[in-house]
């Protein structure tokens, strides 16, 4: 239509069909098209087709293809979440592209599943991972499926061969012996309170452990509240006792701090050395020498705990707190890097024994059901999302008397907006609502902010600057603010089970009685409504987790997202456990008959060649 500055560009093309379809440029991207596109020319456009004024037009194009890219994007074009990716999607478009034409020369080592799953229909590692990327036209959901089905196994499998490697190192000789266990005994008989007789046989296994002659591989599976930090702390001050260091790992910087408060109550009068080490502490290399010179006893912290700069004098244990925090290729290095240690992995998500066995390998447990007999139980109830003004006399109260209170929603607002078809409150709308009656004792957490306005905000919270937090599901599990008594969960009916109970083990901390309220939309289904009826009744998480299987179904057993798992690129966790006993033998074969190529291969690809020598040193 002849280019202006100050309009919009506008290109008018014909379909194949001789529909006439405008393509509209505002701002900078003008002067580029205006080059970049010639008339008569054929190109392949992408966006989202808006029909307008008797036409159709697509603003602002996600993608304009020539002539020699047409094979690569010829149907359909996947859909890559990037919103908290440095790079765009046409950038990210192109990437594939590249990848794509070096798939195409490539060569694997001979196929090593195919035969095992005929009766699938599964194509090859490589044709799948090509089709995912590049589906053909008209493909059909089962056909998709297949796609997927196939390259979650190979990561699956790449997960159990590096697994398998790791316990192999753990199977050698326990040269880290705990022989007493005194100071322990002190600590325990001076307690203001009784370990539970799950407590106390989770102990039991550890000191068996740590006495014997493998290095401990040992995961504490606790319901939220059940007491797990305890009785990492009695194992902590045997291997002290005995002239051991220790390193403590938790997913944030509040976690660590609270873990250093926790831990200096009870130990700083023994004459132990604690410290603590994030991302953001200052004195680094004055801690690194006081490690390698063995004048700090216990060191806690985030994932720098395992900087490559960090050398231990004499390192015994490694506990991972809430370690499926982690990405599933941080917990792999993690737990590469505590080989020559014995290491204890702390849960408060129920994981049954074959997912566990994905996730951590073969690895012994424990379970802690019982609760301690001060804790008081949290009360359950729900509401119709239509009187939600009615709980604002009761927040006023809780914030009148120094309580504070949880307001947890599962969209963020603003860019889902496309995704919120409902049209549901959002954590920012709700946000701005409390805000109005509330004024500035509101604070807001979502996954879209930054690490450290996240924490910058559960600071405030946590030091009572703010009342009442507004967030998604970024609250951390383990999170410990006695003062908080309320926990409000709007739309309930989206979340997991799991989950919701998770969240509503943020409060009841202290000795207050705390309520927890879901909010459900009118019209519920009978499934859903049985559902929160379950969390209502119960307080165990391990029954909560089982009674949600049944009704749900193993494909969507926490809901979307909502596990608090690590993420796995195709693995889905549940869904795919119907081929986890193929997956074992098909990992012993492999390992069996010492096809290096394959193992490496995989490892290589979903975990970017492991490294299995920069161990933490004993």
């Amino acid at each position: 239509n002849g280019y202006n500055k100050k309009s919009p560009l506008k290109i008018i093309t014909k379909t194949k069909s001789e529909q006439i379809l405008n393509i509209l440029f505002f701002g900078n991207f003008k002067s580029f098209y205006v080059k970049k596109l010639t008339i008569n020319n054929l190109y392949r456009v992408t966006g989202k087709l808006q029909f307008f004024s008797n036409s159709y037009q697509i603003i602002h194009p996600t993608n304009i293809f020539n002539q020699e890219k047409f094979k690569y994007f010829e149907n359909i074009e996947p859909n890559y979440n990037l919103s908290r990716k440095k790079i765009n999607k046409k950038k990210f478009r192109e990437l594939v592209l590249s990848s794509l034409n070096i798939l195409e020369n490539y060569e694997f080592p001979k196929e090593w599943i195919l035969d095992k799953f005929k009766d699938k229909k599964w194509l090859s590692f490589k044709e799948s991972l090509k089709l995912i990327h590049n589906p053909k036209k008209n493909i059909s959901k089962n056909e998709s499926e297949n796609l997927r089905k196939r390259l979650a196994y190979d990561e699956l499998l790449a997960n159990l061969l590096v697994f398998q490697k790791l316990k192999k190192k753990k199977k050698e000789k326990n040269k880290i012996l705990i022989k007493s266990f005194s100071n322990s005994k002190q600590i325990i008989s001076k307690l203001d309170f009784k370990l539970t007789k799950d407590q106390l046989l989770t102990y039991e296994e550890i000191k068996k452990d740590i006495s014997g002659y493998n290095k401990m591989y040992r995961l504490i599976q606790g319901d939220v509240g059940s007491g797990k930090t305890i009785i990492s702390l009695l194992a902590v001050l045997d291997f002290i006792s005995a002239g051991f260091q220790c390193v403590i790992m938790v997913p944030t910087e509040i976690l660590a701090k609270q873990h250093l408060e926790y831990f200096q109550s009870y130990l700083s009068k023994l004459n132990i050395k604690i410290k603590m080490l994030t991302s953001k502490t200052k004195n680094k290399n004055e801690i690194y020498e006081d490690l390698i010179s063995n004048k700090i006893h216990l060191l806690i912290g985030t994932h720098s705990v395992y900087n490559k700069s960090i050398k231990f004098k004499k390192l015994g244990l490694v506990v991972i707190d809430e370690q499926h925090k982690f990405g599933v290729k941080q917990r792999i290095n993690i737990i590469q890097k505590s080989l020559n240690c014995h290491t204890l992995i702390m849960s408060a998500t129920p994981i049954p024994r074959s997912l566990s066995f994905a996730l951590y390998g073969e690895i012994d447990t424990s379970i802690i059901k019982t609760k301690p007999l001060n804790r008081k139980e949290v009360i359950t109830s729900t509401i119709n999302s239509k009187k939600i003004d009615d709980l604002i006399e009761g927040i006023r109260r809780k914030v009148d008397n120094n309580e504070q209170v949880f307001w947890i929603l599962p969209i963020i607002g603003a860019d889902e907006e496309e995704d919120n078809e409902d049209q549901k409150e959002t954590a920012i709308s709700r946000f701005k609502y409390l805000s109005k009656i509330f004024k500035n004792k509101v604070a807001l957490t979502h996954g879209r902010m930054t690490k450290e306005e996240i924490e910058f905000n559960m600071n405030n919270f946590l030091k009572k600057k703010k009342m009442i937090l507004v967030s998604t599901t970024v609250i951390e599990v383990g999170i410990n603010i006695p003062s908080a008594t309320l926990m409000i969960i709007e739309d309930a009916n989206r979340f997991g089970l799991s989950q919701l109970h998770q969240l509503r083990g943020r409060v009841a901390r202290g000795n207050l009685q705390s309520h927890c309220i879901l909010i459900y939309n009118q019209n519920l289904s009978e499934t859903s409504k049985k559902r929160l009826m379950i969390l209502k009744q119960s307080s165990d998480g391990f029954e909560i987790a089982e009674k949600d299987l049944l009704l749900r179904g193993s494909g969507d057993f926490f809901g979307t997202n909502q596990s608090g798992l690590p993420k796995w690129r195709f693995f889905t966790p549940y869904e795919d456990l119907d081929f986890l006993e193929k997956t074992k033998n098909n990992c012993r074969e492999i390992l069996g008959n010492n096809q290096i190529e394959v193992s490496n291969l995989l490892i290589d690809i979903f975990y970017k060649k492991v490294d299995y020598t920069n161990f933490f040193s004993p």
